[in-house]
């Protein structure tokens, strides 16, 4: 096992016990300035309530272990910390947010730490906020919330794909974020990825609209689309690959490589709908690589639907904010003596992903994903989690299953 992976192991129940450990002394204060606890989190506040600043943690150890792989050479089971964030974020003159966040953990097993987030937005619009820095831009339904809220441990590949074209998380960005009680909507002008060595020279923009056409209390049904158009590509070329969904191994089959390209793109439909307790969420993307004169140009494509349903405690709800469907409110701690489990819910997706066009052989990737999601708290999530996957590489097709579980903290 290497040393990345008996990190992840061991900080396993890191988690739990810090989760422990804010819940006995988690109390609001009243008082303008100081230090004290605001919604679960110590704060403090100074010039008369002008200025806050809270810690923020956020730790996602996981375990994976694939078998019934078809070929030998394929995924390899081990255990990362995903995600291992530690910064500040607060408000300033009532108008501003900021925040600055660390990642010690990474997408990438080999992945040791580099800056997640660094960004400051003017709220004074009241319907909106103007940001600017590097951050995770509100592009697509898997990046718009939170990835705490994500049903899996990981976006379908057609997000992540659709993503690297010019959004995705540390995208340096200038961009408007506004929203109605019914509707979201989100416009970019962006430049590389922050996190990446020599990404500076990227240009691009990004966008998402999404409506809430129907909203009663039996259902609700939201449209959207969402697009990203890299105009410059930074380099030689551009190309597209992903993760199993899964991040454990640094392998990936499902590529493309590198592609001559004067630019690349990404568009596609969502929607999103409750129907009772249950959300079903749908995304189609359709990629794009523009090459020089001659060099022919490549289409890929690729969606996922997926549903959720609560088994116990509380279902999702609709976040104004970001307009995707959140986790579960769990107002009260687990309390076995007092009846109080949490919120435990069922997930499933199947995805796809096609990287396949003329001479361009990047495979295709088919996901079937179950997970079991409790919240025993507000701030705590335990996922168990079971894939069945293939990817057609042209005779050298390569068949996996997977067990996942990931403990998180969130504070």
């Amino acid at each position: 096992m290497s040393a990345r992976a008996r990190r992840g192991a061991a900080l396993a129940w890191l988690p739990v016990l810090l989760a422990a450990a804010t819940g006995a002394a988690a109390q609001d204060s009243d008082s303008p300035d100081g230090l004290g606890w605001r919604d679960g989190r110590p704060t403090l506040t100074a010039f008369d309530g002008n200025f806050t600043a809270s810690p923020v943690l956020r730790l996602d150890a996981d375990a994976v272990s694939f078998f019934g792989q078809s070929r030998p050479g394929g995924f390899r089971s081990g255990a990362n910390l995903r995600r291992g964030r530690v910064g500040v974020e607060g408000e300033a003159l009532g108008a501003l947010e900021y925040s600055f966040i660390w990642d010690f953990g990474g997408g990438d097993p080999n992945d040791w730490s580099s800056i997640y987030e660094a960004q400051v937005a003017y709220t004074g619009l009241g319907w909106g906020a103007i940001r600017l820095g590097a951050f995770k831009l509100q592009h697509l339904p898997e990046f718009s919330g939170s990835s705490f809220d994500l049903p899996f441990l990981e976006r379908a590949t057609i997000s992540n794909l659709a993503a690297s074209v010019a959004s995705g998380d540390t995208r340096v960005a200038l961009g408007l974020e506004a929203r109605g009680e019914r509707w979201n909507g989100s416009l970019y002008v962006t430049n590389g990825v922050l996190s990446t060595r020599n990404d500076g020279r990227q240009r691009g923009v990004a966008g998402r609209l999404a409506a809430l056409v129907v909203d009663r209390p039996e259902a609700q049904i939201q449209l959207g689309l969402n697009g990203a158009w890299r105009f410059e590509t930074g380099g030689d070329g551009a190309g597209f690959g992903d993760y199993p969904e899964l991040r454990v191994d640094t392998r990936q089959f499902l590529d493309t490589g590198t592609l001559r390209a004067d630019a690349t793109h990404a568009v596609g439909p969502e929607v999103t709908a409750r129907l009772g307790p249950l959300v079903v969420e749908a995304v189609w993307q359709r990629l794009g690589v523009d090459a020089p004169a001659g060099g022919g140009a490549r289409r890929f494509d690729g969606w996922y639907v997926q549903g959720i349903h609560p088994l116990l405690g509380p279902g999702r709800r609709r976040s104004a904010l970001t307009g995707t469907w959140a986790r579960p409110a769990v107002p009260e701690p687990l309390d076995l003596a007092a009846g109080r489990f949490g919120a435990l819910e069922l997930a499933g997706r199947y995805s796809t992903a096609d990287l396949r066009d003329g001479s361009t052989r990047g495979g295709r990737q088919r996901i079937w994903t179950a997970a079991l999601n409790w919240f025993p708290r507000r701030d705590l999530r335990i996922t168990a989690q079971y894939a069945d996957g293939t990817i057609d590489l042209d005779g050298r097709d390569r068949d996996f299953r997977a067990v996942g579980l990931r403990i998180a903290f969130n504070l």
